[in-house]
């Protein structure tokens, strides 16, 4: 069934393959401190409909094994380098959504990240501020909304939403309901989970027992009975059904809101009662249609509220009320989207003291370092000057926070924060050009990370991540990393075989396969060469790219609708060959085994094709409900035992795909799903196979039908990548917003006296 077998270098001859279609022969040498800086004018990943199961309340995840081995977290907390401008250090730490910051108490600041949970720290003006994750054991990381409540003077009600707003797909956990703590985030409260299931939370308030959820589904719920129940007040009443977009509270009036709805005819709405009922206050604001996105609402003092409406990605329209809402003056329109993402990514916050002036950020300036656009308003300025710049040149040292701004808010020392897809940042003396931009992030570790390898010479990981790039340990062991590489992080592929013990090859590119390049790091971790790689026709926004397990100087790189193999992908003129169809679903492909340096399967929609003397062939279909398949893998040593994964099921192979078995067993009653990858771990004590899902990892025996889940202290996260590394029995894993773990398999009496 496979090509003939070998196992180092070029083993296939013209004769044994298909002729190649698109021959490619380019490379440049790469200076080596460069690193890709494109534009990054679609960083966001379009969202593929064929992931879009039908969400659910997972089940509970099982007791972690008390006598099994811990997850030890590797970091980034943070990443040094990373296409900010934050002296000295240029810190990122990942996608945070949403803040709160303590009303009296600037050390004390809540963040919501992406799909890292909630976090807080006690010492938010220290330089390098020291962050706890409050919901690592919660069943959804995807964060939505954040708030205090106003009435609690200690500051320690917090409420949160959850809701996936990734700038990767929308990937995350599942959207659940409201967490509610009345101590600092010591102990959660889940509410709502059959009113908000699959419901994308955008705002959330708590005043006493009465709390507010609003949702870019169903609009706004209302509860009196701090979440026991839930009243639906969108549609019913006086306010518009429809999915709200924002919400915003007025600081000098506790039972006050304003409320945004888009739809095919977008308002705004005023409350003065807690949300009970609500007053239209759209008349002034102009522009609104279907293709509004968004309309972002901050309130000041004395009652001033402002208005940003974003149309098709763009910020279009920018009004301020001084008197609640009953009439509205246009403002200036600052060019803050110059990529489009304004539905997620804009953000306003108001000043405390001065009621003329407001903050807006979007995604990013249009030049390099292509670093966060935050822009200064000033309603009391004459039109056409009443914007400026408050970043870069508009900011003390040159300084400016990340791209892709999500949530501002000042602290209790008058000071702007900002968050975005790189973390927290803080803008001092906001209404002069002399303030300075400094990290917030601290240690926080949030970074998405969507794929990672591992190098046994220098035992460094290197990962690539959502909008931030490339980035590797600086030294085992170290949790700081490095910034390599920019734009979206591409594949990871490593080859530390060719070189033995001189050093190692890194594959890696950004989104598109931009930038695919190939560097050589010598033991100690340092970068001693770089070319660049061939292109390819059809790149994916992250295309796979996979090393031979049995012959390292050969490299499978997976298009759209074609794939492409080297030979020589070791040497200094690597060559790309394209080898037909059918292309490759990202990240499912696995290339090389022990026995046979042929072999190989990749999953293509919801099918798998393997690795025959004519090219890839389908296999037998997969069992009834198969879907698109997310991760292949085989037994290194018997590449008839091959193992496929769709975001849901997995399928286990004995005989090369002539006939598949669903082996899913119990795994959905014990895991969240969204099952990302899937790795064999060959092992003399007996092989297993390990998953990633939305609630860690999970093992099962190679021929066995019981999963168990692995080990200890691994946050209920998405897991999106697995990296088994036999030299030290170590697995990798890279997770969608709690940046990377790993696991010694070497001590675990797991794996030494069978499953429990």
């Amino acid at each position: 069934m496979f090509g003939t077998a070998a196992a180092v270098g070029p083993v296939l001859t013209p004769a044994q393959t298909l002729p190649p279609l698109e021959p490619v022969n380019w490379q440049r040498p790469i200076p080596l401190a460069e690193s890709y800086e494109g534009p990054e004018l679609s960083d966001a990943e379009p969202v593929d409909p064929a992931e879009q199961r039908v969400q659910t309340i997972p089940p509970p995840r099982p007791l972690q094994r008390g006598s099994g081995n811990a997850w030890v977290h590797l970091g980034p907390s943070p990443t040094r380098n990373a296409q900010v401008s934050v002296p000295p250090n240029n810190e990122v730490a990942g996608g945070v959504h949403r803040l709160a910051p303590h009303p009296s108490n600037a050390d004390i600041l809540y963040i919501g990240s992406v799909n890292g949970g909630i976090w807080k720290t006690t010492n938010a003006t220290a330089a390098s501020p020291t962050w706890i994750p409050l919901t690592d054991n919660q069943p959804s990381q995807s964060i939505g909304a954040l708030a205090l409540d106003p009435l609690d003077a200690s500051g320690n009600t917090v409420i949160g939403g959850t809701g996936r707003w990734s700038n990767f797909a929308q990937r995350g956990d599942d959207e659940i309901g409201v967490y509610y703590s009345t101590n600092g985030g010591g102990a959660w409260s889940l509410l709502g989970q059959s009113v908000f299931v699959g419901q994308k939370i955008t705002a959330v308030a708590a005043r006493g027992a009465t709390l507010l959820a609003a949702t870019r589904g169903n609009g706004l719920f209302r509860s009196t009975n701090t979440g026991a129940n839930w009243t639906q007040i969108s549609g019913n009443g006086n306010l518009a059904s429809g999915a709200v977009s924002d919400m915003a509270a007025d600081p000098g009036n506790t039972a006050r809101f304003y409320l945004s709805v888009i739809g095919a005819s977008p308002t705004v709405w005023r409350s003065d009662n807690t949300g009970s009922t609500w007053t239209n206050i759209t008349a002034g604001i102009a522009g609104l249609s279907s293709s509004t996105g968004t309309i972002r609402l901050g309130v000041g003092p004395s009652g001033v509220v402002f208005a940003a409406v974003v149309n098709s990605g763009v910020l279009a329209g920018v009004y301020r009320s001084a008197n609640s809402g009953a009439s509205w003056t246009p403002m200036d329109v600052p060019a803050v989207h110059p990529g489009s993402q304004g539905t997620t990514n804009t953000a306003l916050a108001v000043d405390p003291t001065d009621s003329n002036i407001v903050y807006i950020a979007g995604d990013r300036i249009t030049a390099s370092p292509f670093t966060g656009n935050v822009q200064r308003g000033n309603a009391g300025a004459a039109s056409g000057s009443q914007f400026a710049s408050i970043v870069n040149a508009g900011a003390a040292s040159n300084s400016a926070p990340h791209a892709d701004a999500r949530d501002m808010a000042f602290d209790a020392n008058g000071n702007l924060l900002e968050v975005d897809d790189g973390g927290v940042y803080r803008r001092t003396n906001p209404r002069s050009g002399t303030g300075v931009w400094q990290s917030v992030n601290g240690d926080l570790s949030v970074l998405e990370v969507h794929d990672l390898d591992h190098d046994r010479v220098s035992n460094i990981v290197t990962i690539g991540t959502q909008d931030n790039g490339t980035h590797m340990q600086q030294t085992p062991g170290n949790p700081v990393w490095t910034f390599i590489n920019g734009g979206d992080g591409g594949d990871i592929a490593v080859n530390d075989v060719s070189l033995g013990s001189a050093g190692s090859y890194r594959f890696m590119s950004s989104q598109n396969l931009q930038g695919f390049s190939r560097r050589q790091y010598n033991p100690a971790n340092a970068q001693v060469g770089s070319i660049g790689m061939p292109s390819i026709t059809g790149p994916q926004f992250v295309t796979p790219v996979e090393t031979n397990l049995a012959a390292p100087n050969r490299l499978l790189v997976g298009g759209t609708s074609l794939l492409f193999e080297s030979l020589n992908a070791d040497t200094a003129s690597p060559t790309l060959n394209s080898i037909g169809g059918p292309g490759a679903n990202r990240n499912a492909m696995t290339y090389g085994s022990n026995a046979n340096a042929d072999a190989g399967y990749v999953g293509k929609n919801s099918q798998v094709f393997r690795r025959d003397p004519g090219g890839f062939v389908a296999t037998a279909a997969l069992p009834a409900g198969a879907a698109t398949i997310t991760d292949v893998t085989m037994d290194p040593d018997n590449p008839s035992l091959v193992f496929a994964v769709d975001d849901d099921q997995v399928f286990r192979s004995t005989n090369a795909g002539a006939t598949w078995q669903d082996a899913t067993f119990n795994l959905a009653s014990i895991s969240a799903l969204d099952f990302r990858t899937i790795e064999f771990i060959a092992q003399a004590s007996g092989d297993v196979v390990a998953i990633g899902t939305r609630s860690g990892v999970y093992t099962l025996p190679a021929s066995g039908n019981t999963w168990s889940i692995l080990g200890n202290a691994l946050p209920d996260v998405l897991v999106f990548d697995l990296r088994y590394q036999p030299g030290n029995q170590t697995l990798y894993a890279g997770t969608l917003g709690r940046g990377v773990w790993s696991y010694s398999l070497a001590v675990d009496a797991l794996f030494a006296n069978g499953f429990e």
